[in-house]
């Protein structure tokens, strides 16, 4: 009995050591201490241990996913751009960047516009090749750390620049989708306030326009290299603008007409002047020397003069670089600005 005793003796001195050094936190990690005050977190207590040590800056990630689906992950912000669209140029002015080098041809002559680079667009380094084929060896010596191109036309071009950049490809739809195209960029740059800035220029331009215009003018846009134009409509880039400030009734009617989404479809005079115009703007683009402007080639039909625009003198040829290769806000905007002043000359 005095042996049984002893051992619940020491059982119990036993528990009440286990008491005291345990604490009561209920099994909670990081319960409040006897005191009132937080109970210090091991991390917090790891950070005390090493004090004075400097922490390893976190590394800089990003990903995006451009119109292809394709996922590109960067390290850190992209400095070095190579432009083979125009959208490319379009985006960087905004976001007040340079390119490290551009394609020639549509790409040059947006770059050198007054409205972007000016005569320092001519001065870029050059991508040779054609539109379609740029020069890889011009991209290797301009090593840019992404490309930005084409959907639907450079895609064929990733497996080639593979271990030169990434490629970015794009082709907005919509103003909308060149406002998110603006955002992924600035934010691929680390340019995500001149992003907001730029993005803001754009709103108030567009918002502006809306409240002022009467929206009583039937306007359209056609492009093309001779007679056979096609009409941008409002499912279109530069038709999605149109519309929030001109009556702009132009649809695409059947799916097969515009097979890749791009809301333009092939049109006639006879189609044409059913819905009678007010004013026509034309993007014209040519393809070899001396080529006359869409609109002074089909001014060779008689069913060309029975237009409304025509017999009032409401024809104009934009500047296609950037009304129809642009695409981005500094495009869309120079065209928004160049069409309210046509449309509604006491308002803008």
């Amino acid at each position: 009995m005095k042996r049984k005793h002893g051992g619940l003796m020491m059982l119990l001195i036993l528990a009440l050591l286990a008491t005291a050094c345990g604490g009561n936190n209920d099994g909670k990690e990081g319960a409040a201490a006897p005191s009132g005050e937080p109970a210090q977190s091991s991390q917090h207590n790891d950070a005390e241990s090493n004090q004075g040590e400097e922490a390893p800056a976190e590394a800089w990630t990003i990903e995006v996913t451009d119109d292809t689906e394709t996922k590109l992950t960067f390290d850190g912000p992209v400095e070095k751009v190579a432009c083979i669209v125009s959208l490319c140029i379009d985006v960087l002015a905004e976001l007040g960047m340079e390119p490290a080098a551009i394609a020639e041809s549509g790409v040059r002559v947006i770059a050198s516009s007054p409205e972007f680079y000016g005569s320092k667009g001519e001065s870029f380094p050059s991508i040779g090749g054609s539109f379609f084929e740029p020069g890889l060896e011009d991209l290797v010596t301009a090593a840019p750390e992404l490309v930005i191109g084409l959907k639907g036309v450079h895609d064929t071009l990733r497996e080639g620049l593979d271990g030169i950049a990434p490629l970015y490809l794009a082709n907005p739809k919509s103003y909308k989708d060149s406002l998110e195209f603006l955002e992924k960029i600035g934010e691929l740059t680390g340019r995500t306030d001149e992003a907001a800035a730029a993005k803001a220029r754009f709103m108030e331009k567009l918002e502006t326009a809306k409240e002022k215009s009467p929206m009583d003018k039937k306007a359209l846009i056609i492009f093309g290299s001779d007679v056979n134009f096609s009409v941008i409509t409002a499912t279109g880039l530069g038709g999605t603008v149109m519309k929030e400030f001109s009556n702009y009734p132009w649809q695409v009617e059947k799916a097969e007409d515009d097979p890749y989404g791009e809301g333009s479809v092939p049109y006639s005079l006879e189609r044409l002047l059913v819905e009678d115009p007010d004013v026509i703007f034309v993007e014209s683009y040519s393809y070899s020397p001396g080529t006359l402007p869409v609109s002074e080639q089909l001014a060779a039909s008689p069913l060309w003069s029975k237009l409304k625009a025509v017999q009032n003198g409401q024809v104009h040829e934009v500047r296609s670089p950037i009304w129809g290769d642009g695409r981005g806000t500094r495009s869309l905007g120079i065209l928004m600005d160049e069409a309210l002043a046509i449309l509604y000359p006491d308002l803008f």
